[in-house]
């Protein structure tokens, strides 16, 4: 059995600090809240891991608490606060959100600080699992993002059309942060980031569509001074290849429905790279459910195609040693960049067993091409044959 890692020191010094900062919620600017999950997952293959679980019983890759503290300065400024205790290592704990909300009205409102990315219908929400039906937000879409927060402004403006409630919303900032990788940490910076997104909302139906970018630099330095090597003699186009720095585009577009007994989720994105070493993806889901208060029931359905921009060698074999070493020491790298397509198949219960705490079990099915990418989402521990389920059990608490 997996037990909590180190990260859960964090989690109690922040349930020692909610019950000192408690005695100042009689202050009527000063509101509090909070968020909590503890899941427990196993994976039925001893050569897999998915999601960070694998054949043992773990608890410790998505329990988490989050506090946060919202302080109303006037009628139109307010300040907002979030802190997130991780237990699993791979995510760092901390303060989640820090930014100044300025409303001069009901429609408009401006944001400045550090905040989450509007990348997905659930950007705001991806920690809060009470938020959403399911215990696993869908892997194959919601990890096409390698990180979730910026640092910048982001306005929104929200009016009525006739039978239509359309929502404007458009961003710019910055990201500088690691992000993670099987073979650890990443430094990054991504500069120029930017998008903007467009929800029209009629009757039970909603839709949503967006755009983002941003120049990427990361620090990769094994690939960077190979590049130069290649660069030197003059193989430009290789080594344009192993620059990790370049633009990044990411789309999305959604489709909701939701009355008192079903919803339909549905989510496609596709992010495109400029350097070769980063992939372009694609990737959707699609999810439907029954409720019948206080139960849900739903089965969802996501895949994604991952692949790269596989270059043609530009360096000779048999000409010298110096060049030898070279074409082979390309061919090595570039073969590590594998494509790949996965797919999970998910269908779970939820249960609301209090207005503010929810029970829920998941069994997802992976399919997945028996030569994956490695990355953190699904890793080849050896002999993999492309097909596992993972079980969890979940609850979720707002407060």
């Amino acid at each position: 059995m997996t037990f909590f890692p180190r990260p859960i020191f964090a989690i109690c010094l922040l349930l020692g600090s909610y019950t000192c900062f408690a005695n100042a919620q009689a202050e009527d600017n000063l509101q509090f809240s909070g968020f909590a999950r503890v899941v427990m997952g196993y994976l039925d293959d001893s050569n897999a891991e998915y999601a960070g679980y694998d054949d043992s019983i773990s608890l410790g890759e998505q329990s988490l608490l989050g506090l946060q503290a919202d302080y109303q300065f006037n009628e139109t400024l307010s300040i907002t606060g979030q802190l997130v205790g991780h237990t699993n290592e791979r995510r760092e704990s901390g303060l989640e959100w820090l930014y100044v909300t300025y409303k001069p009205s009901n429609a408009f409102q401006v944001k400045l600080g550090k905040q989450r990315l509007p990348f997905f219908n659930y950007s705001d929400s991806l920690d809060v699992g009470f938020a959403y039906p399911w215990l696993t937000l869908p892997k194959q879409f919601y990890e096409t993002s390698f990180f979730s927060t910026f640092e910048g402004l982001l306005a929104n403006y929200e009016f009525p059309v006739s039978v239509l409630l359309i929502n404007l919303e458009g961003y710019w900032g910055y990201y500088d942060d690691d992000i993670y990788s099987p073979d650890g940490g990443v430094e990054t910076k991504v500069t120029g980031l930017f998008g903007f997104n467009t929800s029209v909302t009629w009757k039970n139906w909603n839709a949503r569509a967006s755009y983002n970018q941003g120049n990427t630099e990361l620090t990769l330095l094994s690939a960077s001074q190979f590049g130069e090597q290649l660069r030197q003699v003059g193989f430009e186009r290789s080594a344009d290849w192993l620059d990790p720095n370049g633009l990044i585009q990411f789309y999305q577009f959604s489709v909701n429905y939701e009355d008192l007994n079903y919803f339909l989720r549905s989510e496609i994105a596709k992010m495109e790279g400029e350097s070769g070493m980063v992939p372009d993806i694609d990737s959707f889901y699609v999810s439907v459910g029954y409720n019948f208060y206080p139960y849900t029931i739903y089965l969802s359905y996501s895949k994604r195609d991952l692949y790269y921009d596989h270059p043609e060698n530009e360096i000779p074999f048999g000409v010298s040693d110096q060049l030898n070493a070279l074409a082979g020491g390309y061919v090595a790298v570039t073969n590590g960049f594998l494509d790949d397509k996965s797919a999970g198949t998910k269908v779970g219960i939820r249960w609301d067993w209090r207005s503010n705490v929810a029970l829920k079990a998941e069994a997802t099915y992976i399919d997945a091409d028996e030569k994956i990418s490695g990355d953190f989402t699904l890793r080849d521990l050896g002999n993999f044959d492309g097909s596992a389920i993972l079980y969890q059990l979940g609850l979720e608490w707002v407060f």
